[in-house]
């Protein structure tokens, strides 16, 4: 059986992390865990909304503004709950965090 659905919330709760993530939170750690876990807090934050097709003419998602603010929560999260010791925390690529969520 082939099945092929995605949840149009990943794709912007990925895009407000590379935003966020490169501008307002250069301090966060950006390995892989780090980077992994505020995508997954951030969307267990927000109602999924799963489609099979993109329709170019209408938007599918939550709201912008919801998304962000679900990213943001889920970055405080991280920051004062990382899931490795503190001295592995300040780990990054060298092109930034985000480098690691493509």
């Amino acid at each position: 059986m082939d099945c092929n659905v995605t949840n149009a919330n990943y794709e912007r709760v990925v895009a407000v992390m590379g935003k966020y993530l490169n501008e307002r939170y250069k301090n966060v750690c950006g390995c892989p865990r780090c980077v992994n876990d505020i995508a997954a807090i951030a969307l267990n934050y927000l109602p999924p909304h799963y489609y099979v097709e993109m329709d170019q003419e209408r938007e599918i998602g939550s709201p912008w503004v919801m998304v962000e603010s679900a990213v943001v929560e889920a970055i405080d999260r991280v920051l004062e709950n990382p899931n490795h010791p503190l001295h592995q925390h300040r780990e990054t690529t060298s092109q930034g965090p985000t480098a690691l969520m493509s």
